[in-house]
């Protein structure tokens, strides 16, 4: 009687062992998968921007405004706010983890750096415009294209860093390597002069930022974004 008492305990004691376990790994997969489904809805309000930017800049740019459509990255953080709320919507609520805080942080703190160079630089240049001359501008603006990439791919290494996932760390150290520089020297600049005309040189200019911001968020915001969704 009293083993079979004794052996009953040992059941119940594994059997909650088992329980807890499986809340506790139930529990990982729905904060993982709420990460995810932040970094996914991220990439995306992003790929959309960057294809809305570009295009306002090109339409602006045969009336002679280009470059004004940049100015719609400002509300990119409202965006991916209200879009970010209306996914979760239907979902009940999930436990706020370490993970989940520290990649929000990471990107509030690139968004924070964004929109200060994007503010001084857009000053630095309108002053530089108005009071000297061509050559003189060329010579001390500040070109923030390159700047803002680079700090979006250290967010999506420090991402890969916090996620434990290797390629995404090189991902972001690669890619920011890559566009950044060609951004900074204007290599698709001068790959287009030898291709096509002065004025499409001009255009490029307005569209290579959005066409890197729209990769980097592709492979650096929603494909890990969707991975993590899918618990893979």
């Amino acid at each position: 009687m009293e083993e079979n008492k004794h052996a009953t305990a040992e059941l119940t004691a594994e059997r909650s062992l088992e329980i807890i376990t499986q809340q506790i790994e139930q529990s990982r997969r729905d904060v993982s998968r709420r990460t995810g489904q932040s970094l996914f809805v991220a990439g995306l309000c992003t790929m959309g921007m960057a294809i809305v930017v570009a295009a306002v800049n090109l339409i602006l740019f045969e009336n002679g405004y280009g470059g004004l459509g940049h100015l719609l990255w400002l509300l990119l953080p409202a965006v991916i706010w209200l879009a970010s709320r209306q996914s979760n919507k239907d979902h009940e609520p999930a436990p706020v983890s370490i993970i989940g805080k520290l990649v929000g942080k990471t990107w509030l703190t690139f968004a924070i750096f964004a929109l200060g160079i994007f503010i001084v630089s857009t000053i630095w240049n309108s002053i530089l415009v108005r009071s000297t001359t061509p050559d003189v501008f060329m010579a001390n603006r500040i070109m923030m294209g390159p700047i803002v990439i680079l700090l979006m791919c250290m967010a999506v290494s420090i991402t890969g860093w916090i996620l434990k996932s290797g390629w995404l760390v090189w991902f972001g150290i690669i890619a920011g390597l890559l566009f950044s520089t060609g951004l900074y020297t204007g290599i698709g600049e001068g790959i287009i002069a030898h291709l096509g005309t002065a004025k499409s040189v001009v255009m490029m200019q307005y569209v290579s930022p959005c066409i890197s911001v729209f990769l980097i968020a592709l492979i650096g915001l929603m494909l890990p974004g969707l991975m993590l969704k899918r618990n893979k």
